[in-house]
């Protein structure tokens, strides 16, 4: 019988116990038994690797190493998920990524993370980021891919990774120009990663490298580059009117809260516009009796984009408000003594996270109606519409429906936590259920901010709601509108690859076609009685 040295020692490596060794000398361990297990394909010891961490975590823990456990919890899960060939698969499902997001979710997150070295902050940040587009969530990577840069400028894996991101980015986009712009950044993106002064994290960076040139002639062949570069004029947009629309802007632009696909690549003033639509849509001329109307969905995309960004501007004002307004003026209140916050600038902070929230469950609607799904529609959430009735088991529609960034509304959906779905990849997704439920039935207690500090954290002390320091509640609220932001974007181009399959399907079917017109902006108003 002959055996395995390689594997030999790794069980070895299984074996020991980490009871007698002190955090770092446990943290050492694991993440070599991490590497060893991707390594050789050992799922032995990536399991067991998980195991130690969990008796790691029961340890008093400087803030670092709690940081390095989830980071190593998640090298763990991707080892298994490597070990399982889940990347190479395009089911849906998957818990060794669900685990893994989460893991990198709480890593990021962390108290901790700020004090770790600033290589392994862009090991995260990267990772996390490499692993939201995998699953389609290429939006949400790019924010993530740029939080890393921040830190290392000259951090090549994630140049190049974010421009792999923005390529694929740029193939979803139906407007000529915003995908031209996003393929050129995504060639700079590729071409930065290879520069002389990039830093790779890796001994041998050959295989990146290599990867990321390819990368970067393949878009230099789709598209001419200097010519793009000559036309593109991201300088160039509405600045606004007045001063506070010029800082609202601005604002806006900044947390990249508009839905344009040029926000994402920073604050542009020619991203300064909601101009995000529906694709075209075909229907039969028999599908709806009142055919002469557009379909039903483009009138409901253009409230939920007017709800959104209603919302987005309250929290502005909500945030931004320095004034007592004359509606707060005479409304006898009683102060109970914790620095609590009644305004109508509070109430619009509020109110834009609960609008914010409400679209995450009307995008979860649109879903159900484009792709048939017959759902209850009272019974629909963002959570649930992916799944069997009653089930946590996704409908055989979803399992491996070859649509990318509707997988990536699916693998959004999961940011949020559910009393019957528990399971998520966020580490804030309870507490942003908790404060969206405390605002819609129960009792949300926003406190100032400063005297965050002197309260009974999370809870009134007689259990009676929650409490929320209001700097802590804009900066949730800030959250949810990038997840709405980022839900109509999926929806959106979901339905453009559904609608480009329909035209696969019957090549040489004749097609109408039914103008829309945009609304004109001075018929957003009321008109009086």
């Amino acid at each position: 019988m002959t055996t395995n040295p390689g594997f030999d020692n790794l069980n070895k490596q299984c074996e020991r116990s980490i009871t007698k060794m002190s955090d770092a000398e446990a943290l050492a361990h694991i993440g070599q038994l991490v590497d060893d297990a991707f390594d050789a394909s050992f799922e032995r010891g990536a399991k067991r690797a998980l195991y130690l961490l969990d008796e790691l975590s029961k340890r008093e823990l400087i803030d670092t190493d709690g940081a390095l456990v989830e980071y190593f919890r998640a090298n763990a899960w991707a080892a298994l998920s490597h070990i399982a060939n889940v990347r190479r698969s395009w089911s849906w499902e998957a818990p060794e990524r669900q685990a893994e997001l989460l893991a990198l979710s709480r890593a990021s997150n962390h108290a901790g993370f700020a004090s770790l070295d600033k290589v392994r902050q862009c090991q995260i940040l990267t990772n996390h980021a490499n692993l939201l587009n995998t699953v389609g969530r290429t939006i949400d990577a790019i924010a993530v891919w740029d939080a890393a840069l921040k830190i290392i400028p000259s951090f090549a894996l994630g140049w190049g990774n974010r421009g792999c991101g923005l390529g694929a980015y740029a193939r979803m986009v139906f407007d000529d120009y915003e995908r031209a712009i996003l393929a050129l950044h995504a060639f700079d993106s590729l071409r930065s990663s290879i520069e002389e002064n990039a830093f790779f994290d890796s001994g041998d960076p050959q295989g990146a490298v290599t990867y990321f040139a390819g990368q970067a002639t393949e878009l230099a062949g789709a598209i001419n580059i200097d010519a793009v570069r000559g036309i593109q004029n991201l300088d160039h947009g509405n600045a606004g009117r007045s001063k506070t629309e010029r800082a609202y802007r601005r604002w806006s632009l900044e947390r990249r809260l508009f839905l344009c696909p040029l926000n994402d690549l920073g604050p542009h003033l020619a991203a300064a516009t909601d101009d995000l639509m529906l694709p075209p849509l075909i229907e039969g001329f028999n599908d709806r009796p009142d055919g002469h109307l557009p379909p039903p969905i483009v009138g409901f995309f253009s409230q939920m984009k007017q709800e959104y960004a209603s919302a987005r501007f309250m929290l502005f004002e909500g945030i931004s408000s320095t004034q007592v307004h004359f509606s707060d003026r005479g409304v006898a209140l009683t102060d109970t003594l914790d620095y609590p916050l009644y305004s109508l600038a509070s109430e619009r902070v509020r109110t834009a996270f609960r609008i914010a929230y409400s679209l995450l469950d009307k995008v979860a609607f649109l879903v159900d109606r484009y792709w048939n799904l017959g759902k209850i529609p009272d019974r629909i959430s963002f959570k649930n519409v992916w799944m069997i009735e009653n089930k946590a088991r996704l409908l055989p529609l979803f399992e491996k429906c070859d649509n990318l960034p509707l997988r990536g509304l699916f693998w959004l959906s999961k940011e949020l936590f559910d009393d019957q779905l528990k399971q998520t990849t966020a580490a804030d997704a309870r507490e942003l259920h908790s404060i969206r439920n405390a605002l819609e039935h129960t009792y949300l207690r926003v406190n100032e901010g400063w005297a965050k500090p002197f309260m009974i954290n999370g809870t009134s002390n007689d259990s009676f709601g929650i409490a929320i320091g209001s700097d802590e509640l804009e900066a949730k609220a800030i959250r949810v509108m990038q997840m709405a932001r980022s839900a109509l974007f999926y929806v959106s181009f979901a339905i453009g690859i559904e609608e480009r399959k329909k035209q696969l399907v019957n090549p040489g079917q004749f097609i109408g076609s039914m103008p829309l017109y945009s609304l004109d902006d001075k018929r957003k108003r009321r008109d009086p009685c």
